[in-house]
C-alpha cells in the first residue's frame, strides 16, 4: 500500500486571493510504504560553457578525474580566480537550447517537469531541511512544466552581502576541482604546484541533460558534472563513470561527523538524480590544506545512513515528498498550458503564460499559488523566464 500524503488544502500563510494550495511534510521517523522508484537516468545531450561563459553543445569542458595530491593548498591561486557574473539571469536557457539542438523524439517525455537537478534536489531534500526556505517560479508549455528558482532582488541583495565572508571557503571547492582534473586536451597548467589543473574560472562547467523519472512521473533534468574516469582526450564514457567532488572539513569530533553525515543527505541527492555513481570528498584542515580524502558510491550512501545509532535522514520521505511535490505541480499548473488555453491562436503575439509559485516553508511543507498571467517581460523573456524563440518553436512545433 502506498503512502499518500493528506490533499493539499488552503494555506494560512499566503495571500487568500491567491487560493494557495499547501502540501504538508511526511512522516519523518515513523514507518512509510516504499516510494514510488525512481528511475535510473538515461544520457539525451551534454553541453559546454567557455571560459567566456557561451555555450558551445559538445563536450569542450570535460575534465579527467586524477586524485589530488595529498597536502595540496586549496587557498592556491585565490586572487587570480575569475567568477561568473551572477548579476547575470541565465533561468533555464541552456537547458532549453539542449532539448532545441537535440530535437524531436529524443528529448523529453512529456506529462512531467523540466528543471535543473538542483531543483529536484531542494525538493528532495526538504523534508529535512529546517532552516533555509526557498521559492520557485513554475509554468507550462507544450505538455510539460518547466520549473527554476525564484530569486527576487532582495535574496539577491542578502547573498552580495554574504559573498565576502564565503568567498574562500567556497574558491577551495573550486580549487579542489583543478587539483582532481586534467583538462580535455590532457596539458597541465604551468605552475610550480604540484597538480594543479588550471586556474579558477567558474564560466566553465560541463553539463549533463538526462531524462528519468519519479513513478509515473517524467523528469528532464540538467546538471554540472565535474569530471569522468577515462583515459584522457577520450569520449564521454557515459553517465556510469561520471565522478562528483566535494570538499569537508576534517572531521575531528562527534559534532562535526555528525554535521557531515547530514551533509551526505545532500551530496547524495544531487548525484543519485543526475546518476552520478562515485563522490570524492577531500578533508581540508583551517588552513585550507588537503589531508585526506575519501570516496563514496552514490547508491551506498543511504544504508552507511541507516546504519548510525541515530540517522539523521532516511530515503522515503524525501522520495514520497518529490513525488507528492510534482503531483501538485501537474494537477494544477499543466492544465495552464497554451496549448490547452489557447488551442488556435491566429495572432502572431504569444499567449500570455500562466506563471505559478512553488514555496517552501521549513518544518512545514510546500505551498503551491498563481500568480497570474504574464506575457513578454522587459528582458524579452516569456513568464519572465522563456526565451521567446524557444517558445515560438515548442507552440510552432507542437501547431504543425
Amino acid at each position: 500500500m502506498a503512502y499518500r500524503p493528506p490533499p493539499p488544502r488552503q494555506s494560512a500563510e499566503a495571500s487568500s486571493s491567491s487560493t494557495p494550495l499547501f502540501l504538508p511534510l511526511p512522516p519523518l521517523f515513523q514507518p512509510l510504504p516504499p516510494p514510488p522508484p525512481y528511475h535510473s537516468p538515461t544520457l539525451i545531450s551534454t553541453y559546454s560553457h567557455s571560459p567566456d561563459r557561451s555555450i558551445v553543445h559538445d563536450d569542450t569542458s570535460m575534465a579527467y578525474y586524477r586524485p589530488a595530491p595529498m597536502g595540496c593548498d586549496l587557498k592556491y591561486g585565490f586572487e587570480r580566480r575569475i567568477e561568473r557574473d551572477e548579476e547575470v539571469e541565465e533561468h533555464l536557457d541552456g537547458l532549453c537550447e539542449a532539448l532545441q539542438t537535440v530535437g524531436e523524439g529524443r528529448g523529453e517525455r512529456k506529462g512531467g517537469v523540466i528543471t535543473w537537478r538542483g531543483m529536484i534536489t531542494r525538493i528532495m531534500t526538504a523534508p529535512f531541511e529546517d532552516r533555509d526556505g526557498w521559492e520557485m517560479t513554475a509554468i507550462a508549455l507544450d505538455g510539460s512544466v518547466y520549473l527554476e528558482e525564484h530569486d527576487p532582488p532582495e535574496s539577491k541583495a542578502n547573498r552580495r552581502k554574504q559573498q565576502s565572508s564565503w568567498a574562500l571557503p567556497t574558491y577551495m571547492g573550486y580549487a579542489f576541482e583543478s587539483f582532481s582534473t586534467v583538462s580535455r586536451d590532457g596539458e597541465e597548467a604551468e605552475s610550480e604546484v604540484e597538480g594543479w589543473g588550471g586556474d579558477v574560472n567558474t564560466n566553465v562547467q560541463w553539463c549533463n541533460v538526462v531524462r528519468s523519472a519519479i513513478g509515473e512521473i517524467p523528469l528532464c533534468l540538467g546538471g554540472e558534472v565535474d569530471c569522468v574516469r577515462a583515459e584522457i582526450g577520450s569520449p564521454h564514457p557515459g553517465l556510469e563513470r561520471t565522478v562528483e567532488l566535494k570538499t569537508n572539513k576534517v572531521i575531528e569530533n562527534e559534532r562535526q561527523d555528525a554535521v557531515f553525515h547530514k551533509k551526505l543527505l545532500k551530496h547524495w541527492a544531487q548525484s543519485w538524480l543526475l546518476g552520478v555513481p562515485e563522490i570524492q570528498v577531500g578533508f581540508r584542515d583551517d588552513a585550507g590544506i588537503v589531508k585526506s580524502q575519501k570516496g563514496f558510491e552514490t547508491e551506498s550512501i543511504p544504508r552507511l545512513i541507516a546504519s548510525l545509532p541515530h540517522p539523521p535522514w532516511s530515503t522515503p520521505p524525501t522520495l514520497h515528498f518529490l513525488h507528492a511535490v510534482l503531483s501538485l505541480l501537474l494537477t494544477h499548473v499543466l492544465p495552464t498550458d497554451p496549448l490547452l488555453t489557447h488551442p488556435q491562436n491566429p495572432s502572431s503575439d504569444l499567449p500570455p503564460a500562466t506563471v505559478w509559485r512553488l514555496r517552501f516553508v521549513p518544518r512545514k511543507g510546500c505551498e503551491l499559488y498563481k500568480v497570474g498571467e504574464v506575457g513578454m517581460d522587459a528582458n524579452g523573456r516569456w513568464g519572465g523566464l522563456l526565451k521567446e524563440d524557444y517558445v515560438r518553436w515548442r507552440l510552432g512545433r507542437a501547431r504543425s
